[in-house]
């Protein structure tokens, strides 16, 4: 288990999602909540980021169709 503590920068570069998105979602309690670090500051769980991220739905595109199946 990872238990080391990642700030903003590197979990809006693992996820993909904006601050104001986390913050969304983690009021919906759909995303990891953040720990406080100190007064000003918070890290979030590396360990808790890595699970959210692999229990994302993953995306299946169909294949694409035969030009005589388009009609």
């Amino acid at each position: 288990m990872d238990t080391r503590i990642i700030r903003e920068p590197e979990v809006r570069r693992l996820t993909g999602l904006s601050r104001v998105q986390r913050w969304r979602r983690i009021r919906a309690g759909t995303f990891p909540a953040p720990v406080q670090l100190g007064p000003n500051s918070v890290g979030w769980v590396a360990s808790e980021i890595d699970a959210w991220l692999a229990n994302r739905p993953r995306v299946n595109y169909a294949p694409a169709m035969e030009p005589e199946q388009v009609r």
